[in-house]
């Protein structure tokens, strides 16, 4: 199957898109995809993100929730490619996936939520196209979204279940991507992958979702956990055993998080093969300030300080239990959230199953 819908010369918006779904429920008979896009575009804009670029960690929460076991970043100045092995997605909501962001469209597909804001923000980035193919397995769609129309067509795979989504960048942005490359970051670390020289999608996944529970790459190279790796406390010779003790406990339920496959303290429990857990708590060897780390679905939400007057200690729990935003990038801070939080401090004096902070 394959169709083209134009719809004139410009730039790619939320509202052309709208409008060619709109053309493709009109010439469906059970009126499925009908939508009235002037209804649904105020709606839809709620879901936009601040910063456009994190569209990277909507779709690694997509990743997360549908269960892939590898999420794998090619970024570039031209061309920015993700690739999620293994995830499960359904393949028959994907040809409007932007419906997902409606009240009385959507199927209740966390992964395909996710999935659904990061292609809306990533309209935000001004790409000149962006395309989506999945592979359930036995049968794969692919989408392409540009100024001239939405195309889907089949798409042929041979293997496990994949979904790769290719944002090009808008041409304009390529010049000043090339600028920001020779005055704006040292150039041995462009070289050689150092974190210094990273774009906008390469720094996000780096600093946000380096602890989602499965494999990442950034341009081939393997994306270790790190955002709780303080180098202020290692001294001057880092070293793996940065904490005197560390607890970690199992995910359970919840996606949970990853921790680096090495004990991070000289007294760790808890320590398991899948290297997934749902809350850590670490003790430090000197006064200084509590840490906190609070995910959803992988990426780091928010992170806390509080001074301490007694041996500092850091703790990452799953805060799945949370109430967000609509984008799910933020939490909110309610009366549940604050009391999550006073619990977390108590799992972080004193770590251990019964004071995991549940609500």
């Amino acid at each position: 199957m394959s169709y083209l819908k134009g719809f004139g010369v410009g730039e790619l918006t939320l509202e052309s898109i709208l409008e060619d779904l709109q053309r493709q429920g009109e010439k469906d008979s059970s009126g499925r995809f009908t939508l009235d896009p002037s209804q649904a575009l105020p709606k839809l804009k709620r879901f936009r993100l601040p910063d456009p670029h994190a569209y990277i960690l909507k779709l690694l929460q997509a990743a997360v929730r549908g269960g892939a076991g590898a999420f794998h970043l090619q970024s570039g100045t031209g061309q920015v490619q993700v690739s999620m092995q293994g995830v499960a997605l359904p393949l028959d909501r994907l040809p409007t996936i932007f419906l997902e962001l409606l009240e009385e469209t959507r199927s209740g597909d966390p992964a395909l939520e996710h999935l659904a804001v990061g292609l809306h923000s990533s309209l935000g980035t001004r790409a000149q196209s962006i395309s989506l193919a999945y592979w359930n397995g036995q049968r794969g769609l692919r989408m392409q979204w540009r100024v001239s129309g939405q195309t889907v067509e089949e798409w042929k795979f041979d293997g496990p279940p994949v979904c790769r989504v290719v944002l090009e960048r808008a041409r304009e942005d390529l010049f000043r991507e090339l600028k920001e490359k020779l005055h704006g970051r040292p150039v041995f670390s462009m070289l050689f992958g150092g974190s210094a020289g990273y774009d906008n999608e390469q720094r996000l996944l780096h600093g946000t979702g380096d602890l989602a529970p499965l494999e990442i790459t950034i341009n081939g190279r393997p994306l270790q956990p790190a955002v709780f790796s303080f180098r202020r406390f290692q001294g001057f010779w880092p070293k793996r055993e940065v904490f005197v003790s560390e607890h970690c406990f199992p995910a359970e339920e919840a996606p949970g998080f990853r921790l680096p496959p090495w004990n991070q303290a000289s007294l760790s429990l808890g320590r398991s093969t899948s290297h997934r857990y749902g809350a850590y708590a670490a003790q430090l060897s000197r006064q200084g300030a509590h840490h906190f780390f609070m995910l959803r679905d992988g990426v780091v939400l928010r992170r806390m300080q509080l001074d301490a007057t007694d041996t500092a200690y850091v703790v990452v729990v799953d805060g799945c239990e949370l109430t967000t935003d609509l984008t799910t990038l933020q939490f909110v801070e309610d009366e549940r959230f604050r009391e999550f939080f006073r619990k977390s401090r108590l799992f972080g004096q004193d770590p251990g199953p019964l004071t995991i902070p549940r609500l």
